[in-house]
């Protein structure tokens, strides 16, 4: 797999810290929300999201560097492995470390292979050296990655959308979808999630063919429904409010519903101007990082006047000195 801290630009030594901050920052840059239609860019926000599964949680991070500084996990006595190849390297001893499909890692001593070498070393049926060794351990094959090796993948990753009414989206909470194995699973939405935002679940995407092999990852994308009333801008929301003339040139108030039911009540102050934007604060969207504010745009209706009143109109604004 990819070095999961090269992925995320961190030293290995980061703090827990530091790594969220470089997760965070790569996932904003690489979400596809800001890049559309960008494949490129939605591989990489994957390997982030792989990254950041791998040793932004603690224990995997602590099972991981103790892979990488002992991958063999101890099994295998003498010093550490030669040769270049991980997978199959000499070691001081003489022997070859071999993977098997299994994922194990199998150390052989061949017969009469060179100085050095125990010409007591064992020895397999089949007329033994390495023929029979791997018709011992990988079942007929080569080394691990030869030719002879059966290929093992893991499953395919998965896209899947998951739809939300827009008051869904604001109350977040629990829910349950079905994956394409068959199985029922519980997400938790995110309280105050934007359309288009992605989350993964690792290990509930197609299974491996023939059931060997990881699963893979579903990546579910949600998608909300707009809401008639309001619109969204970030964790902001903006919605409409009609005054007549009167009203915003002698000002008024209004009782407002917000997004969550709530009432509020609207100052509109002497001679607002149409489209003028009043800021009601922490009437937004609540988020875990915080509550966006809700902006009402003042529309302004004009009435039709009765000649009586239009003349009155006239001579008030001929004294104003408005026409």
């Amino acid at each position: 797999m990819p070095d999961p801290y090269e992925t995320l630009g961190v030293a290995s030594d980061a703090s827990a810290k530091e790594i969220k901050k470089a997760y965070r920052a790569l996932s904003k840059q690489y979400h596809p929300d800001r890049n559309a239609g960008d494949a490129a860019a939605e591989d990489r926000f994957k390997e982030i999201q792989s990254a950041y599964d791998t040793v932004g949680d603690e224990t995997k991070r602590k099972a991981y560097d103790r892979a990488q500084r002992d991958p063999y996990g101890g099994r295998f006595e003498g010093a550490p492995f030669g040769g270049g190849d991980p997978f199959a390297g000499g070691s001081p001893g003489g022997g070859r470390v071999y993977r098997a499909p299994d994922g194990t890692y199998v150390r052989v001593d061949a017969t009469g292979a060179g100085p050095g070498m125990d010409q007591d070393a064992f020895t397999f049926g089949g007329g033994g050296g390495l023929g029979g060794i791997f018709d011992q351990f990988f079942g007929g094959g080569g080394a691990a990655g030869g030719a002879g090796e059966p290929a093992y993948r893991g499953g395919r990753d998965v896209d899947a959308t998951v739809r939300l009414s827009f008051e869904e989206a604001l109350e977040g909470g629990r829910r349950e979808i079905r994956t394409s194995g068959g199985e029922t699973v519980r997400v938790k939405v995110p309280k105050g999630v934007r359309d288009g935002f992605k989350i993964k679940l690792a290990g509930k995407g197609d299974p491996a063919p023939g059931g060997r092999g990881a699963p893979g990852d579903l990546f579910l994308t949600f998608r909300v429904t707009p809401d008639t009333r309001f619109s969204r801008d970030g964790d902001d929301l903006e919605t409409t409010e009609t005054v007549s003339a009167v009203e915003a040139m002698l000002g008024t108030t209004r009782e407002v519903k917000t997004a969550t039911g709530a009432t509020v009540r609207l100052k509109v102050k002497p001679g607002t101007q149409p489209g003028a934007r009043l800021r009601v604060k922490g009437q937004g969207v609540e988020t875990e990082s915080g509550r966006g504010d809700l902006y009402v745009v003042i529309d302004v209706s004009v009435p039709t006047l009765s000649d009586r009143a239009a003349e009155g109109l006239r001579q008030w604004a001929d004294a104003e000195g408005v026409l």
